[in-house]
C-alpha cells in the first residue's frame, strides 16, 4: 500500500485552535499519481494496532439526527462517551475514549465519514487535549445593517463554542481534513521528523511516498 504524505506549513488555518506550537505537521494522503484509493481505513487501522498509543480520545461534532446512531455503536462497543454542547443549533460535540484497537477499528469509519461531511474529526494518542471554550468571533468584512432608516456599515459579532487543542509536552494528534480526502498529523515525537524516520513506525507493507516536498 503506498500513502502520499506532505509537509504542512504551520501558519495553515484549521476547524480549531491549537494552542502551543506543533513542529511536525504531515498530511496523509490516498491520492497516488492522480488516483484515489479508499485505502484510510485500512491504513489507519493498522497503524493503530500498537497499545502503546491507547487510550486515544476522540472529538467529533455531529448533527443531532446521528446521536442515535452514535449511542448505539458505543453502547455495542462498550465506548466511554460524553457530550458537549456545540455552535450550531442542530449539531453538538461527543468526546470518547478508545480502549483497544478493535473499539478503533469499530469506530474509525464514523471517525472518518464525520470528516467526509466536513464536520470536525479529532483524535489524540493517549492524551485528553481537548476542550470546549466560549470565543468572540467577528466578520472579516462589513455588512449593511438598517435601523430608524439609517443603514451603515458594521462588522458582525458572536460567540461560539471553539474546539481547543492543547499540546502537551508529549503529543500526537490527528484530524481528518475536508471531505475526508486527507488525514493530518500535528506530533512533537521525532519519528514525525523524516520521512526515513516515520516510515520506521508504520505497518508492514505501507510505503510513504513524499508529495512535492523535499524532505531533510
Amino acid at each position: 500500500m503506498k500513502v502520499e504524505i506532505s509537509c504542512i506549513p504551520p501558519e495553515k488555518t484549521y476547524p480549531f485552535e491549537i494552542n502551543g506550537e506543533s513542529p511536525y505537521i504531515v498530511e496523509f494522503s490516498c491520492y497516488i499519481d492522480g488516483d484515489y484509493t479508499d485505502a484510510q481505513e485500512e491504513f489507519f487501522s493498522n497503524w493503530m494496532e500498537s497499545p502503546d498509543y491507547y487510550p486515544i480520545y476522540t472529538l467529533s461534532e455531529i448533527f443531532d439526527f446521528q446521536q442515535e446512531e452514535y449511542e448505539e455503536l458505543f453502547k455495542e462497543q462498550n465506548i466511554e462517551f460524553n457530550y458537549m454542547k456545540g455552535s450550531r443549533k442542530d449539531t453538538f460535540f461527543v468526546k470518547a475514549i478508545i480502549r483497544s484497537t478493535r473499539q478503533f477499528k469499530e469506530f474509525y469509519p464514523y471517525l472518518h465519514g464525520n470528516g467526509s461531511m466536513l464536520n470536525l474529526s479529532l483524535w489524540s494518542l493517549k492524551q485528553d487535549v481537548f476542550r470546549l471554550e466560549e470565543r468572540e468571533y467577528e466578520s472579516p468584512y462589513p455588512v449593511k445593517k438598517t435601523k430608524k432608516n439609517r443603514t451603515r456599515l458594521v462588522k458582525l459579532k458572536w460567540i461560539a463554542n471553539t474546539p481547543i487543542v492543547t499540546l502537551t509536552e508529549s503529543y500526537t494528534i490527528f484530524w481528518v481534513g475536508y471531505d475526508g480526502d486527507y488525514i493530518t498529523a500535528f506530533s512533537n515525537n521525532e519519528h514525525f521528523s523524516a520521512i526515513d524516520s516515520l516510515q520506521k513506525i508504520m505497518p508492514e507493507k505501507v510505503e510513504l511516498v513524499p508529495a512535492d516536498y523535499e524532505w531533510e
